[in-house]
């Protein structure tokens, strides 16, 4: 059986005002209500590495242009992303 492999980026944007800590969230999907973080899969052919993917979808679904970024942790644990009777995929 084979699996698909698919990349994630999923930006955690953190600042602090008055005090406060805040994370930059997103509309969700159209048919949720809820707030998600920005975020699109990785697309080899217009993202030659994974920072200048998660700054272009940043960018087109903030319109905020990031400064300084670093990788902090990657999730690939082997059934992340498998949904009950979907195509076996990986997601990291």
């Amino acid at each position: 059986m084979s699996t698909t492999l698919r990349i994630s980026l999923d930006a955690v944007i953190v600042a602090v005002t008055d005090d406060v800590p805040r994370v930059l969230t997103v509309a969700g999907p159209a048919e949720a209500s809820f707030e998600a973080l920005p975020s699109g899969p990785l697309d080899i052919q217009q993202h030659p590495t994974l920072e200048r993917g998660i700054r272009a979808w940043v960018s087109a679904q903030t319109e905020l242009h990031l400064g300084y970024l670093e990788q902090l942790y990657t999730f690939g644990d082997r059934d992340r992303g498998s949904a009950s009777g979907s195509e076996p995929s990986r997601v990291i």
